[in-house]
């Protein structure tokens, strides 16, 4: 993937960075005028895979303007442990907690892949969102459904079961990060089973009968680069409480 960063005077295309920005993230619920001014913000910046964009417990000067790439954000459990909290793709904003609340960084954002983004200082950022209200309703919606996807999850660890669960999250990201194909929908992110049970709050032995049972009711199939939902009606029905 071609992760330069235009920034010349004419609007940069989505499908200049990689796949579209998806219509529910940062840069996708802006105007075309807004996201114009967006993508001009702060400092240009490639990413390697690997390499960390926010670093929990650094402090909090900066958002990040996710152009391209995938990128998964882990919080720290103590002895070199990292759980996955979520994950961002191109069109997402991430850093902007720790600029509205000045406190440190609370999670890590690695990139999975190389990308492209825009690091944006705290007075541009504030002064953009000042300027520009749809984009500060649009910054309100994500931390918004961040709130909410933390609280949905707190409740799923303590009522559902491990299936349940599963299914959720696999519906969650078949829904961001799928692409349909002939046998089914791919869910092109890699993820280890380990950071599949830290998303549903499991143990890995726990995940690795979920996943066996599903592959033999032919809900889905693991793959090296991902997971293809096979029949997503199936997959509706185990995702109910």
């Amino acid at each position: 993937m071609d992760a330069r960063v235009p920034d010349g005077p004419h609007r940069p295309r989505a499908d200049a960075y990689g796949p579209p920005w998806p219509p529910t993230g940062f840069l996708g619920q802006l105007s075309e005028q807004t996201r114009d001014a967006a993508v001009r913000l702060g400092t240009p910046r490639t990413f390697a895979a690997g390499e960390i964009i926010l670093l929990e417990g650094a402090p909090s000067d900066s958002a990040v303007l996710l152009l391209a790439g995938l990128y998964k954000v882990v919080g720290s459990l103590g002895s070199g442990r990292e759980a996955l909290v979520a994950i961002r793709v191109g069109g997402d904003i991430v850093g902007e907690l720790g600029l509205a609340d000045g406190q440190p960084r609370i999670a890590t954002v690695k990139a999975v892949v190389p990308g492209a983004g825009r690091r944006i200082g705290e007075r541009d950022y504030h002064a953009f969102l000042d300027s520009h209200p749809d984009a500060a309703r649009a910054v309100n919606r994500a931390v918004a459904g961040k709130l909410r996807s933390a609280t949905r999850r707190r409740v799923e660890f303590a009522t559902f079961s491990a299936v349940t669960r599963m299914a959720r999250v696999l519906r969650e990201l078949s829904a961001m990060h799928g692409t349909r194909t002939p046998e089914g929908v791919l869910i092109g992110v890699a993820l280890a089973q380990s950071e599949l049970a830290a998303l549903i709050g499991v143990a890995e032995p726990t995940v690795q009968r979920v996943l066996a049972t599903m592959r033999r009711e032919g809900v889905l199939d693991t793959r090296y680069r991902g997971i293809v939902v096979l029949d997503e009606l199936r997959l509706a029905e185990l995702a109910q409480p």
